[in-house]
């Protein structure tokens, strides 16, 4: 019996205290990691549909249609020729039913109405028609391109019974009118925006500007005309635990095919006057 030795009671008193102090310890360490996660995941999250909203942006902008009427452009081009040219000699078309005074309506039984695309945007909203127009259902006669807006306007948060916020909203029209700014339907992009700035550049423009219009109400450097580039910036601003999370995103998209007169088949015309101006982009 004198040859046993044992815990005695203080041992055993301090080896629970250092257990239970390990972990209390590592419970915590595991709590704010998960904490942690949340947080940068959340904030993972804000960014990722920040970013997916601005691809969407960036794509109709990339893609924007500006329509030319090329047959009207012939008829002019006609028209001169016509008058320098006599009938019959080289470089005339002649085939039956022509007739270059008039060779739009020549060959054509119904009157033809003009389309028109047009390109209104300002410092807070945009609208265009875009060729980024996805068919979803096989078979369906829909055309190339729609027509697009976004704006800033209050929306009710998904995530928050009852709130609401500042909302970047994208809306749609398989219809191209004359009133570009009107119509279709409308989804929300971004919840939580506290800024939506737009900015336009392109020829005729030494800086970039906030307002641009290619209608009627445009000036002598917009009327027709589409801008080259956009810049675009975004900021989402959310309130979380009496904390304000920011996040700001700016990009310079650049429209890749702008499609205005100088741009196009007028340039290659004033090079070479006898020239055909070639037809560019989707048939209305």
């Amino acid at each position: 019996m004198k040859n046993r030795h044992g815990f005695t009671m203080i041992e055993v008193m301090i080896t629970l205290a250092i257990l239970s102090t390990l972990t209390i310890m590592t419970a915590q360490a595991i709590s704010q990691a998960i904490k942690a996660k949340i947080k940068l995941q959340d904030q993972i999250d804000d960014v990722s549909r920040m970013r997916d909203a601005m691809r969407l942006v960036e794509r109709d902008i990339n893609l924007a249609f500006h329509y030319r009427d090329v047959e009207k452009e012939i008829e002019q081009i006609l028209k001169k020729k016509s008058q320098n040219t006599p009938n019959n000699q080289p470089g005339t078309p002649n085939f039956p039913g022509f007739n270059p005074n008039n060779a739009a309506t020549t060959l054509r039984e119904a009157p033809r109405k003009d389309p028109e695309t047009h390109f209104v945007g300002n410092a807070e909203s945009i609208n265009f028609p875009t060729m980024n127009n996805a068919r979803t259902v096989r078979n369906v006669q829909q055309a190339d391109f729609i027509e697009v807006g976004y704006t800033l306007k209050d929306c009710k948060s998904v995530n928050e019974s009852g709130g609401t916020s500042k909302c970047l909203w994208r809306r749609s029209s398989p219809y191209v009118d004359l009133d570009i700014t009107k119509g279709g339907d409308e989804i929300v992009l971004l919840e939580h925006v506290s800024e939506f700035k737009l900015r336009y550049m392109g020829k005729g423009k030494q800086d970039w500007v906030t307002d641009w219009r290619s209608d009627a109400q445009g000036d002598g450097a917009t009327k027709g005309k589409f801008p080259q580039a956009v810049e675009v910036s975004v900021t989402v601003e959310k309130k979380v635990k009496d904390k304000n999370k920011k996040y700001s995103m700016q990009l310079v998209v650049p429209i890749h095919f702008p499609n205005n007169p100088e741009e196009g088949a007028n340039a290659q015309q004033q090079q070479n006057p006898g020239a055909w101006p070639q037809p560019s982009g989707p048939s209305i």
